[in-house]
């Protein structure tokens, strides 16, 4: 069930689940967090979301830069009643949902991207004393174990993960 946000005439923003006015930037990271966020005139409960996404994008997350100009003057063009812009509205609406839905289904492979914390730094681990003799290294004839490593970092993970999907295409 979706969150709920009511904007009020003056701009505030309620939020019906944890009863307490929030801002832009509150928004925001509930949105990062994965919630489900709509937003709703408080007076007409006319649907407010898309305009307050809209409101978060270029005035709180500063992405002026994320669409290259062409591509905004085409939206403005796009704008109009005419057959023409009616069509090319359609064109630039079907794009951005074969984006999201191509952004949706690597979300489901490689999980969301959003940035995790830091991993703990680790510690070496003790080198032996000078004196312990090293295990012997496989000769040519000897057994290897078919079984992969287990990975230590993200990178590792990736290609794993990568390895597995080449092998399921292939």
């Amino acid at each position: 069930m979706p969150r709920i946000i009511r904007k009020y005439g003056n701009r505030r923003l309620y939020d019906t689940q944890d009863s307490c006015y929030i801002n832009l930037a509150e928004l925001a990271a509930l949105i990062k967090a994965g919630e489900e966020v709509v937003v709703e005139d408080a007076s007409t409960k006319a649907d407010l979301t898309r305009e307050l996404y809209f409101q978060v994008l270029f005035e709180h997350e500063g992405a002026m830069d994320f669409l290259p100009l062409g591509m905004l003057r085409r939206i403005i063009r796009a704008t109009g009643e005419d057959p023409a812009q009616k069509v090319l509205r359609g064109q630039l609406g079907q794009a951005f949902h074969l984006l999201s839905d191509q952004m949706d289904r690597l979300e489901q492979t490689f999980g969301a991207f959003t940035p995790k914390p830091p991993a703990p730094k680790r510690t070496k681990a003790p080198e032996p004393p000078p004196e312990a003799e090293a295990p012997a290294a496989p000769g040519p004839g000897s057994p290897r174990s078919t079984a992969p490593a287990a990975p230590t970092d993200d990178l590792a993970a990736l290609r794993a993960r990568l390895a597995a999907l080449e092998g399921r295409l292939g």
